[in-house]
Formats: C-alpha cells, structure tokens, sequence
C-alpha cells in the first residue's frame, strides 16, 4: 500500500510542485493582503512552471499537467501565465 502511494507522489511530483508554488502565494495573501502584486507575480511564475514541466517531463511524470495534446498544455499554461504576468507588470508599475 505505501508502495502505490509513493508511485502515485512520483507520478504527481510536478503537479505538486505547482501546487506548492500556488499554495505559498495563497499563504503569502493571507499573510500580507495588501502586497496583491507580489502574489499575482507568483501565480503567474505558477503558470509558468507548469508550462515548462509539462513540455520537459515525459507524459508519465507530468501527471495532473497533462490534461489535453503534448504540446497544447504547455503553450496554453505558458500563455495563461504571461498574460497573468503582463497584466501585473501593467497594472502595479
């Protein structure tokens, strides 16, 4: 039983590091709530991060990334990022 379920952490490994990025900006949010560009920052490196695991890893280890075609998810999550990026870098400057 731990076997299978350190094979499903491995599998899952980049969508949990994704998810920890998410969860330190969430944290960081409740921590400090008025620095709200400092934590769409981090979002959006977020989004970023995923978009080069899931392009790097191979289908076996992208786990819960790998949601639609091998090169779909990576340009969609890198754009959803830079646009999350862009929109901070606009609107905080």
């Amino acid at each position: 039983m731990l076997g299978r379920a350190l094979r499903w952490v491995g599998a899952q490994a980049a969508f949990l590091a994704v998810l920890a990025v998410l969860a330190a900006g969430f944290g960081y949010l409740i921590v400090e709530p008025h620095r709200t560009a400092r934590v769409t920052g981090v979002f959006g490196a977020a989004m970023l991060l995923a978009g080069v695991l899931r392009a790097v890893l191979p289908e076996r280890f992208a786990g819960l990334l790998a949601v639609r075609n091998r090169w779909v998810d990576p340009v969609l999550y890198v754009v959803l990022g830079g646009v999350i990026l862009g929109l901070d870098i606009r609107l905080h400057v």
